[in-house]
């Protein structure tokens, strides 16, 4: 299979054309990115959007019920981009939930059935082993250049805010962690570890005798709980298990010789894809109709709610696409915000000296003091 249809096959059905304002004297000392909007097929409704250069063209869609969809997340949202030249592309992947059943065992035999890629019906849950993050890069990345040879060729630092980006998505699940204490606490269940991490990794590929390098970027969580309890006649009763999530992953696929070329544009395509504000909060409405639904009605399966899991969202998010919410990314690297002529804010990497913005939409960044013409000087917020 060739590169180029291997990278084209990552990609979705592309929407949309983008005109770029600038000229090409211009385009010599600037970087020219735009933000494009990502709408679900089915709802009809812009779900997120991204920033990605002035000559890629983007393209999502939203999962529903799926293989990988569970009851705690019943939609993932996928992005990807691709370069003109169809040599580069970059993805995202929103949050996504699993099991891990590690234990089920009578005096010390364990039972447990945990199989990978098997849905879990009295959970509605997909099983898959705990992975923490680096561990999870790999598996990403095996799982998007299936059937090649890759080779893990760096494990990056990941800038100075990773401790306090770890500590914000343990903070995010506090209250979470706290009901399920409670609740498991009735069937003797308790809590007997946490985990958070986020890593960065590079892997070497060769597709059509051309180096390639892939870059993963994600972060999971988990949690464990566990109980051991001494049965008459039977002995130690031992149940364990791992609920563990990925809230988003990013990727870019792109030649080894290319690759500082495009790591800037890989770098605000992190900083500035988002789900819209009415997504994400229609989709937690959504998440507690369906479990509402499932105990009423018995389900065991997510295709049995996959129709009134995208209505309920569609008619939940109405009309508007606002992206208000704080970012997760938000903590990940060095970065300044900005306001866009139109209100809109994005993120700029702080290595850049002079960023720029036009009434089209399209944003200018540089180290060089030129202003293009019809655009006006941004300055961090």
């Amino acid at each position: 299979m060739k590169r180029r249809d291997i990278l084209t096959g990552l990609f979705f059905a592309l929407i949309g054309g983008l005109v770029v304002p600038a000229t090409a004297e211009e385009m010599q000392f600037y970087k020219t990115y735009k933000y494009e909007e990502i709408q679900d097929a089915a709802m009809g409704k812009v779900v997120a959007r991204c920033m990605i250069p002035s000559g890629y063209t983007a393209a999502g869609q939203v999962m529903w019920c799926g293989q990988w969809q569970s009851a705690g997340a019943p939609a993932q949202v996928y992005i990807t981009a691709l370069s003109p030249d169809q040599n580069t592309v970059m993805g995202f992947y929103s949050y996504v939930v699993y099991e891990h059943k590690l234990e089920d065992s009578m005096s010390g035999v364990n039972y447990t059935q945990h199989r990978d890629g098997i849905f879990d019906a009295e959970t509605m849950t997909p099983m898959l082993h705990f992975m923490e993050a680096e561990d999870y890069c790999d598996y990403l990345a095996e799982g998007i250049l299936s059937g090649y040879q890759i080779e893990l060729i760096e494990k990056h630092t990941v800038a100075d805010e990773l401790d306090q980006a770890v500590a914000m998505l343990m903070d995010a699940r506090k209250a979470e962690i706290s009901e399920l204490e409670q609740m498991f606490a009735v069937s003797g269940f308790l809590l007997e570890g946490t985990y958070a991490g986020l890593a960065e990794q590079s892997y070497r590929v060769v597709l059509d005798e051309v180096p390639y390098r892939m870059t993963v970027l994600c972060t999971t969580d988990g949690i464990q709980f566990g109980t051991t309890q001494e049965m008459p006649y039977v002995g130690t009763v031992r149940s364990a298990f791992i609920s563990w999530e990925a809230p988003f992953a990013f990727f870019m696929l792109t030649p080894e010789s290319e690759y500082e070329e495009h790591a800037a544009a890989f770098e605000q395509f992190i900083w500035n894809t988002e789900l819209t504000d009415q997504f994400v909060e229609a989709f937690q409405k959504a998440q507690d109709q369906i479990v509402k639904q499932i105990l009423q009605n018995g389900s065991t399966s997510m295709s049995t709610v996959q129709d009134y899991c995208e209505s309920s969202v569609s008619d939940a998010m109405g009309s508007g696409a606002t992206y208000d919410a704080e970012q997760f990314s938000d903590y990940i690297l060095s970065q300044n915000d900005y306001t866009m002529p139109d209100g809109e804010h994005v993120k700029v990497s702080n290595t850049f000296d002079y960023v720029y913005a036009d009434d089209l939409g399209n944003l200018y960044v540089s180290n060089t003091q030129e202003q293009p013409a019809g655009t006006t000087q941004l300055h961090p917020n």
